[in-house]
């Protein structure tokens, strides 16, 4: 694979199997609610344990923070149902599921980006060209 590949995994094709394989490593050690606040907004709520430390993030492939004054999972969640909400857990496929079609989302955006950049790189040296040329004349007007 060529340096600076925007395949997720490797191997010929990239196709969904790969992205279900990293789906389920990027998963690991996560577990999801959806939470309803008595207000009626829904929330995602993404929690991970490293090194004693609780993080949280509301999508995945977010960057998690720590929990507010240092709360465990259980504290959080006993919080928002304190508080009036209803807590639901996502189980480990559907957090492979979400997962996955985020993988596939991402590399869709990779590609079109990509492909946007190569198309208009002929058209920023043309502009690039063209004002040095603009430049160039206007200080040589300015000269004369």
């Amino acid at each position: 694979m060529g340096r600076g590949s925007s395949k997720i995994s490797g191997g010929a094709g990239g196709g969904d199997n790969n992205f279900a394989k990293q789906a389920a490593q990027n998963v690991k050690g996560i577990t999801g609610y959806n939470v309803t606040r008595s207000d009626g907004v829904n929330l995602d709520f993404f929690f991970q344990t490293q090194d004693g430390v609780t993080y949280y993030s509301n999508r995945l492939g977010e960057i998690p923070q720590p929990t507010p004054n240092g709360w465990t999972e259980a504290d959080m969640i006993f919080n928002i149902k304190r508080f009036g909400g209803s807590v639901t857990s996502y189980t480990n496929k559907q957090l492979v599921n979400m997962e996955t079609q985020r993988l596939q989302d991402r590399q869709q955006t990779n590609d079109f980006l990509n492909a946007t950049y190569t198309r208009n790189r002929g058209a920023d040296q043309t502009n690039r060209a063209y004002r040095n040329t603009r430049r160039a004349n206007r200080i040589a007007r300015r000269n004369s």
